[in-house]
């Protein structure tokens, strides 16, 4: 992160912005039925279907809460939440939830 906090709700305290929780939401309806692999940013589908499958969504939940609410980078996040072997799930995660994130608040279209 580069010193400026992610433009959720806990972060900024407008309610314009989307909370963590309809990050959270996105990330895992989208793990859980990504989009085509032809959509540009489908990859970031599988980063999230790949942690929900190894470690499940209680650990992509707190990855990524950590990383957007706590400031935590992506690599410690998933440090603390998928483990010291696996915290590439947690960058991968990140990510995708920064992705999602620039989708929720409008920073580029959902399809291009």
């Amino acid at each position: 992160m580069s010193g400026e906090a992610y433009r959720v709700q806990e972060n900024t305290g407008n309610p314009a912005h989307p909370s963590i929780e309809d990050v959270i939401t996105l990330a895992l309806d989208r793990a859980a039925d990504p989009r085509p692999p032809t959509h540009q940013e489908s990859h970031f589908d599988e980063y999230v279907r790949d942690a929900v499958e190894h470690a499940g969504e209680a650990a992509v939940k707190q990855a990524i809460r950590l990383s957007l609410t706590e400031g935590l980078t992506h690599r410690m996040a998933g440090r603390e939440a998928f483990g010291g072997d696996d915290y590439v799930h947690g960058i991968n995660v990140g990510v995708a939830a920064t992705a999602y994130l620039r989708e929720l608040n409008g920073d580029h279209p959902a399809d291009p």
